[in-house]
């Protein structure tokens, strides 16, 4: 990646100005300009940093820096700050003790502090100063997520890795959380200060103890699942020699403004990125943990009755001659097999064991899943990545634009219906030579309209995964059991009108053990129908619709989407709001059991989606159904 640097228009050539952040139409940043006030100082060379805001002209031209604010300047230094999303409330550093006149910079005891304000009838009000500052050591810049839940900061406090270290802080509906250092990862001996909290979830910063170009440096980072990783170093056009911080950007990376002192003052250049290109982008393989096991000597058991059962850990067993079975990823694993003696009350005959270890392809991986609905965000991350010797240097994601987006991780949201190619392009560290490496995949992604469209693509029916999980036969007794609820599913009932049959679908994102434990659950229940009365869910439908709620309650990080459908017979013009109400009877029932309304959705649909296309009156009762749909819950 390569970009344009240009000394903003706004940056003078002999103050210092640094630490911009965007605030309404223009940019706010720190400075030693002349604010015209009376403060006198006992040293004439040195001249107060105060808060200053810039705003455009017109497309080319800029006005007038002036001061931010007068209530919010003090005798002695401020800034830098920083805004939340709505720009009524802004989190800034400054000296504690503001109370003298005359500003001695020999003075080494007044520490720094973060102190906030709200913007009220046109003026900051309510100065507050920060719950954790101290006299004995500095909170200085500090950088809020756009959200306001947490505040990035740097601090000299006891218990760091060394000079200044990173830390953030969460906010709990009242106040600031404890303070937590983001570790060993991000912070080095030396300083690291100067964080931006960018929307997308990157953090840059500031640091003089990574490896970089010398003085300080620009880098960022990312937490994914509760980990930073190593800090990525920012080009060559942003870092030089000298010192380079107090960074802001865009959600994506592609413009953006930083501060420098490589013209001897500190100034505040802007940044616009050139998209890089990837010569060539090869299609990704699947990872196939799936596997079929077959017992290799079954002829020798011939002659006797004899039982089959697969042991493959964590509860899961299957039973038959032949077996399907989906490892959850790379790994060492133990499959036990037992021959048993169905007819002497089933004592082994024999026993074996299998030892193997999977691997991952050596490839660059797009981890994420492979449909997604219009509007819903998906998750795309690299860290499935396995190529032993390629030491990455940064990410660069292609979804449309070029590759202009960077990091391991990202969130996109697609507001069309249709089918997406999503390319990761890697970059690899220099060699001796100078020589660099890139490396590029790309895998195609559909998004649907719902989830319940998204199923019907494609989800695997229950009936299907039944088949394939392979569940002992003796515990197979759904059409008993829904005979004993009087509501099996035959031609006499679910040609009932509000008769509507069950039908259950998980989708790919469900690890395997979930998948394994849900159909275990289920498998009773797949062949009844749900009744529907006046009144609404009749009485025979509840142990069906209680199996439902204890898979939910059981099995952790599961999301039910249930669709309501019903056929063109009966209530004619009248069926969308039928199964609407039908579907809202079902969700009103899962509340009062104690299900989440953040895990579970219902829909009616009418006669709008039909299985049954073709016109024959015998068979249209088949779309008169209920689909309960499982998905994984941390997409």
């Amino acid at each position: 990646m390569s970009y344009n640097v240009t000394l903003a228009p706004f940056s003078s050539l002999t103050n210092d100005e640094f630490s911009p952040v965007y605030y309404e139409n223009g940019i706010v940043f720190c400075s030693n300009l002349k604010n015209n006030s009376l403060v006198t100082y006992k040293n004439e060379q040195k001249n107060l940093i105060n808060i200053f805001f810039v705003t455009n002209k017109d497309s080319i031209k800029w006005k007038k820096a002036k001061m931010l604010a007068e209530e919010l300047t003090t005798n002695y230094n401020d800034g830098p700050v920083t805004f939340n999303e709505k720009g009524n409330i802004i989190y800034y550093c400054r000296n504690n003790d503001i109370k003298n006149q005359i500003k001695n910079y020999s003075d080494t005891t007044n520490k720094l502090g973060i102190y906030s304000a709200e913007f009220i009838n046109g003026k900051w009000t309510n100065i507050r100063p920060f719950t954790y500052n101290n006299p004995f050591y500095s909170f200085i810049t500090p950088a809020l997520l756009p959200n306001g839940k947490r505040l990035y900061f740097a601090s000299d406090m006891p218990g760091g890795y060394g000079g200044t270290d990173l830390y953030y802080c969460d906010w709990n509906e009242n106040d600031w959380d404890k303070p937590i250092n983001l570790g060993p990862a991000i912070n080095t001996p030396k300083n690291e200060l100067y964080p931006f909290a960018c929307k997308s979830g990157k953090l840059f910063f500031a640091s003089d103890g990574h490896i970089g170009l010398g003085g300080k440096d620009l880098f960022y980072s990312q937490e994914i699942n509760g980990r930073w990783i190593s800090p990525i170093h920012l080009e060559a056009e942003i870092n030089s020699p000298d010192d380079d911080f107090g960074l802001v950007t865009d959600e994506n990376f592609k413009k953006g403004y930083f501060s420098s002192n490589r013209r001897k003052t500190d100034d505040i250049f802007s940044f616009t990125a050139n998209p890089l290109q990837f010569a060539r982008c090869d299609s990704m393989k699947e990872n196939n943990y799936c596997f079929v096991f077959y017992d290799e000597f079954q002829n020798e058991n011939d002659s006797i009755s004899v039982k089959y059962e697969w042991n493959f850990g964590h509860g899961i067993k299957k039973t038959g001659l032949e077996v399907k079975h989906c490892f959850p990823g790379p790994g060492k694993y133990a499959v036990k097999l037992f021959i048993i003696d169905s007819l002497g009350g089933d004592s082994i005959i024999s026993q074996t064991s299998y030892k193997f270890e999977l691997e991952e392809i050596h490839q660059v991986y797009i981890n994420s899943p492979d449909a997604g609905i219009v509007n819903k965000a998906i998750s795309f991350d690299a860290l499935k990545t396995n190529l032993p010797d390629f030491k990455i240097s940064d990410y660069l994601w292609n979804l449309g634009e070029g590759f202009t987006i960077r990091g391991p991780a990202i969130n996109k949201v697609f507001n069309k219906k249709g089918e997406y190619t999503v390319q990761l392009g890697l970059l690899g560290e220099k060699d001796s030579l100078g020589n660099s490496f890139k490396v590029c995949v790309y895998k195609k992604i559909k998004i649907f309209d719902d989830y319940q469209e998204l199923a019907m693509q494609t989800a695997k029916e229950m009936a299907e995964t039944d088949e394939f999980y392979a569940i002992e036969r003796l515990k197979r007794s759904g059409s008993d059991t829904c005979r004993s609820w009087n509501v099996k599913r035959d031609s006499s009932s679910i040609k009932k009108i509000n008769s509507l049959m069950v039908r259950i679908y998980l989708l790919d994102n469900l690890p395997e053990l979930q998948k394994y434990k849900i159909v275990e659950s289920l498998h009773e229940v797949r062949e009844c129908t749900i009744e529907m009365n006046d009144a609404g869910i009749a009485p025979e439908s509840y142990p069906i619709l209680f199996t439902f709620i204890k898979v939910l309650k059981e099995i952790p990080d599961l999301k039910l989407e249930i669709a309501v459908h019903t056929n063109d017979r009966g209530l004619s013009g009248n069926n969308l709001e039928m199964t609407e109400k039908w579907s809202q009877e079902l969700y009103s029932y899962f509340l009062d059991k104690g299900i989440s309304g953040e895990i579970i959705h219902c829909k009616g649909y009418g006669e709008l989606r039909p299985i049954i296309t073709k016109n024959i009156k015998k068979e249209s009762y088949l779309n008169r159904r209920v689909e309960f749909i499982f998905m994984n819950n941390s997409n």
